[in-house]
């Protein structure tokens, strides 16, 4: 097993690339605090007892990240981040713990995934973001000029938020040749936002023509996660499922299920869907509403690693 550990404290350049780690705190607008860690592959120092003569980084193999912070600063040995995005690379799923950091699980396709650079983005929950001996839960009843201490970090715990273990192991096939990790995958859950619709974009790999594959999509917590409006780029297959709105005859149908299927003339490896997420605008009957007027909207981020795990459970990978 390859082992990446590292805590990257400085920016500093590496031939063409950036190697750095940025971490921001939390404040009462914007309640998520986290770190940006790029990483050069090539320039990381590990050590690989069980494969000392593997190098070949995170392209055809299958990598587990996990983040310590949480763990240390937060909540507690039951914390994970809220959020993690790893550009360019594709879902292996999630190593869901009963204690200590979850893992979550990644590869890289050739032609498909950068071979030179890991970018790595993790938002915090806002219940782990509060200065070390602080807390969230103090903020309403402070004064609105001393709230912000208590998103008042350190330095040493603004480093602690770019904390990371990464293993990677090769994958192989029986002659013990590195190939790309068998199944269907799933990359980031792009979002964007235009004309004040949100929509998240999914690239799709490993599907071979005619053929579909179905994915039950589920929040950070495993909790199922209404979906509205899937669609396909043109040219790259069809897609269906999610929910659908009420009509004058018939009642609101929620669901969190997309099928994906490769039945175009694309023929590529790599294909694209994309979905919305289920609001009060879109869908009401399928959303979380506030219980009281006072109340924000709930809003809970759909989870690639989650959602792959899943798959991965149910068709045997």
């Amino acid at each position: 097993m390859k082992v990446f550990a590292g805590l990257i404290v400085a920016a500093s350049a590496t031939r063409d690339r950036i190697v750095t780690a940025k971490s921001w705190p939390a404040n009462t607008d914007a309640p998520h605090c986290g770190c940006q860690i790029i990483i050069d592959p090539n320039d990381v120092q590990f050590a690989a007892p069980a494969f000392p003569d593997y190098a070949g980084g995170h392209i055809n193999a299958t990598c587990t990240i996990s983040f310590p912070y949480a763990d240390n600063y937060g909540r507690g040995n039951t914390a994970d981040p809220h959020f993690v995005s790893i550009a360019s690379t594709y879902m292996a799923g999630r190593d869901r713990v009963p204690s200590g950091p979850d893992g979550f699980k990644f590869t890289g396709f050739d032609e498909v995934t950068s071979p030179d650079v890991l970018d790595i983005l993790i938002f915090y929950e806002n219940a782990d973001c509060a200065r070390e001996g602080r807390d969230v839960t103090e903020i309403p009843s402070l004064p609105e000029s001393e709230r912000w201490e208590v998103y008042n970090i350190s330095s040493t715990q603004g480093d602690a938020m770019c904390e990371y273990v990464l293993q990677c192991e090769p994958n192989t096939d029986g002659n013990g040749n590195q190939v790309a990790r068998a199944g269907v995958h799933l990359g980031n859950f792009n979002y964007d936002i235009a004309r004040s619709v949100q929509t998240y974009t999914v690239p799709i790999y490993g599907l071979e023509k005619d053929e579909s594959a179905t994915f039950d999509i589920v929040d950070y917590y495993n909790r199922p996660n209404n979906c509205m409006n899937p669609l396909a780029h043109h040219g790259h297959g069809t897609a269906s499922g999610c929910s659908t709105p009420a009509t004058n005859t018939t009642d609101a149908v929620c669901g969190n299920s997309i099928t994906f299927a490769h039945d175009q003339d694309h023929n590529g490896m790599l294909e694209y869907f994309q979905f919305e997420p289920v609001s009060i605008i879109n869908s009401p009957e399928c959303s979380i509403m506030p219980e009281h007027h006072d109340e924000d909207y709930q809003w809970w981020t759909p989870s690639p690693w989650d959602t792959q795990q899943n798959y991965n459970d149910l068709n045997g990978f």
